[in-house]
């Protein structure tokens, strides 16, 4: 759990996967055959059909198949609030959530089976006091959505800028391995690294995406929640990735393939060799001039947690 909460402050890698051209998700949620027909970003709603709340907080867990709750505690807290999740396999998320009805999505990543999810005040060291919690046995309607929907730490909506960018980046692709490059490349062309962030970032930092686009900088964090972002409002599935690089938090991208399923081992293919890429460390050597050799020759990275 404590790990978990260092993802804010630790700089992280994000590792973009460019393997193939045809995949498209639908707006059902299925991957199609490489259309580029219009996708309809989905929204989140809470309809209220299957909810457990208390005077203070609510889990509505009506469109769990979807790949999603939404979390909301509408009254006052003295400590520090956190949704855990708890997957089908042991894996433990930690969310933040704030007081006063400010509501979250909170993604299922781990695939089909039994989950835990609960609101907890944050007593203070490894003391949690729960509020309120379910248990579910989720039957995902289809695997891909919960990488196309929004959710806390890949945050969009229709009216985000960062959706109209994608749009008008793409808008001459002739497919999605062109969406993807367009997109990739405008982010290490045009963005720097925020040493002073990195520097200063406390724990339970969440970017503001549209933020990070008008500033053109960030930490890793800020990167990949982006490019994720711009990619599952194109219909692209997407996972958000994070775990270790040696001995560091880092993050990664993940994008799926219509012949190969999910392409897991960062790699492009440019005509000639296979290539790790990563936008950060790409946008930061254009000035620190170091070799961009160094982010495609390293396989040390261990997945931890899906977003």
């Amino acid at each position: 759990m404590r790990a978990l909460m260092k993802i804010a402050v630790l700089m992280l890698i994000i590792l973009l996967l460019i393997a193939c051209s045809q995949s498209n998700v639908g707006s059902n949620g299925n991957a199609d055959d490489g259309s580029l027909s219009d996708f309809i970003i989905p929204v989140p709603t809470a309809p209220g059909i299957n909810v457990e709340r208390d005077d203070n907080a609510s889990i509505d867990y009506s469109n769990i198949g979807d790949g999603y709750v939404i979390v909301e505690y509408s009254g006052k807290s003295e400590n520090p609030l956190k949704v855990v999740l708890t997957a089908p396999h042991g894996e433990v998320y930690v969310y933040a959530l704030s007081d006063g009805g400010f509501s979250e999505i909170i993604p299922i990543t781990e695939g089909d089976g039994e989950y835990t999810i609960g609101v907890y005040e944050h007593l203070g060291g490894e003391d949690y006091s729960r509020v309120i919690a379910i248990t579910a046995n989720v039957v995902l309607k289809d695997g891909f959505l919960p990488f196309i929907h929004p959710n806390q730490f890949v945050n969009f909506t229709k009216d985000s800028e960062l959706v109209a960018l994608a749009a008008e980046l793409t808008k001459n692709a002739k497919d999605t391995e062109e969406k993807i490059a367009a997109i990739y490349n405008y982010v290490v062309n045009n963005f720097t690294y925020d040493y002073a962030l990195a520097a200063s970032v406390q724990s339970g930092y969440i970017p503001d995406l549209d933020d990070v686009l008008h500033k053109k900088e960030g930490i890793c964090f800020d990167y990949s929640a982006l490019v994720t972002a711009m990619l599952r409002s194109q219909g692209i599935p997407t996972r958000l990735e994070i775990g270790y690089h040696g001995e560091e938090y880092h993050a990664w991208i993940s994008k799926y393939c219509d012949i190969n399923g999910w392409i897991e081992n960062r790699y492009h293919y440019d005509g000639n060799e296979w290539y790790r890429l990563d936008p950060t460390e790409e946008s930061g050597d254009r000035h620190s001039h170091r070799s961009r050799q160094n982010a495609r020759d390293d396989d040390t990275y261990h997945l931890m947690y899906n977003y």
